[in-house]
């Protein structure tokens, strides 16, 4: 089975050319009067929901991306699927937020200003989150390079702006907009205690006390052999002699 190296790009070919083609045929389709419909149905669908399925799988990508390191509870093919859902998940968190900015400002209800820059506003909060995920991905596609340089610790310093990126989502998702549904507070409360419960549980472990054994420790001695018995003792054997004319035997 072929290992996945992480200097291989994020997205396979097929999957490009797929998400080309998949574009081409929403673009002919809404020439169309069907086409314009569907393509009407699917904003409206995107401008009530893109920001739900940016939050699930953002959540997703913090939570898996937490404990995906994690070397006491999870064992190495656990870890290696955590890394799969971490990096999908985050992929399609970016094109879900994507979509979400597209559908806000192609229906007018966000201008384009709104896209590049931040604020302290609910859509200023939005921008913000946006950027900073662009800020994550782009350092999860770039790892082998910091590996390369040796220098890790720039990585996870640039990387960890996730953990801003998400409570700034949340803040935006709450605020912006009509006033959220029940069902959509409880979604928001649900992930944040699924990200709270994946940071506890690292930090537990973490600062976990780890039994350092001794060289040799739980190793079985060997049984100790008996001391071989006068009888058990080999007599060597005698050697060869020849006759002496004085009546004395000598060894040769």
């Amino acid at each position: 089975m072929k290992t996945r190296s992480s200097e291989d790009p994020l997205l396979p070919t097929w999957a490009l050319a797929a998400t080309a083609f998949g574009a081409l045929i929403v673009t002919v389709g809404a020439v169309t009067p069907p086409g314009a419909a569907l393509a009407g149905g699917l904003q409206r669908f995107l401008s009530f929901y893109a920001g739900v399925f940016t939050l699930l799988t953002m959540t997703t990508a913090v939570v898996t991306g937490v404990l995906a390191s994690e070397r006491v509870l999870l064992r190495i093919h656990h870890r290696v699927l955590f890394q799969g859902v971490h990096r999908a998940a985050s992929v399609l968190a970016v094109t879900f937020v994507v979509a979400h900015l597209l559908v806000k400002v192609l229906g007018g209800v966000a201008a384009p200003v709104n896209v590049v820059v931040p604020g302290v506003d609910p859509v200023g909060l939005g921008t913000l989150a946006f950027q900073l995920m662009l800020v994550v991905a782009a350092t999860g596609v770039l790892r082998a390079r910091f590996a390369r340089r040796a220098r890790p610790w720039v990585w996870r310093s640039l990387h960890s702006v996730a953990y801003l990126a998400w409570p700034v989502g949340i803040a935006h998702g709450l605020t912006a907009g009509r006033a959220p549904a029940n069902w959509v507070v409880l979604g928001y409360v649900l992930c944040m205690g699924a990200v709270a419960l994946a940071v506890l549980t690292r930090l537990a472990v973490s600062t976990r006390p780890r039994r350092i054994g001794h060289a040799g420790e739980g190793l079985t001695p060997a049984p100790a052999r008996p001391a071989a018995s006068r009888a058990e003792t080999p007599v060597p054997e005698p050697r060869a002699t020849v006759g002496d004319p004085r009546g004395t035997r000598v060894a040769r």
